[in-house]
């Protein structure tokens, strides 16, 4: 008896399907750095125009000055709307790869304790098959003495 051939090919196509599901996961992250990077941006930026908008208001000015200034404030904050949607879509990615790496690693574990399974019942059986070779040489040269 010989272990059998579909166990390491099944254990090698589950670690494949772990580092599959790590690659997924870190570009995942990736995305969602780069989501929070461009969103902190946008905050910034809104902070920025807001402070300028009311230096504006607080000095001489012209109607038309501060209109600009409201509606580009308008439009950072449609942005910002847009932001947290993809941030928000990031992270369930993530935690989408998240799920798939946990469930490739226990399939991993399992391809892996098959494996064992079978190599330990190859071991057994050659243990037992050369105890009964050592049980009949014994069983022989003992009929040889007698």
């Amino acid at each position: 008896m010989k272990p059998r051939e579909c166990w390491p090919v099944l254990a090698k196509k589950a670690e494949e399907g772990v580092e599959e599901a790590r690659e997924v996961l870190v570009g995942a992250k990736k995305k969602l750095e780069q989501v929070e990077l461009s969103r902190n941006k946008i905050i910034d930026m809104m902070n920025e125009y807001k402070v300028k908008s009311n230096e504006i208001q607080s000095r001489l000015h012209c109607m038309n000055e501060t209109t600009s200034y409201r509606h580009f404030i308008i439009q950072l904050q449609n942005l910002l709307k847009q932001a947290d949607f993809q941030v928000a879509h990031a992270v369930a990615e993530v935690n989408n790869a998240k799920e798939s790496l946990m469930k490739a690693e226990l399939k991993k574990m399992k391809m892996q304790a098959l494996l064992e399974q079978d190599l330990k019942a190859v071991s057994n059986w050659a243990r037992r098959l050369e105890q009964k070779q050592m049980d009949a040489l014994g069983v022989t040269l003992y009929n040889l003495k007698t």
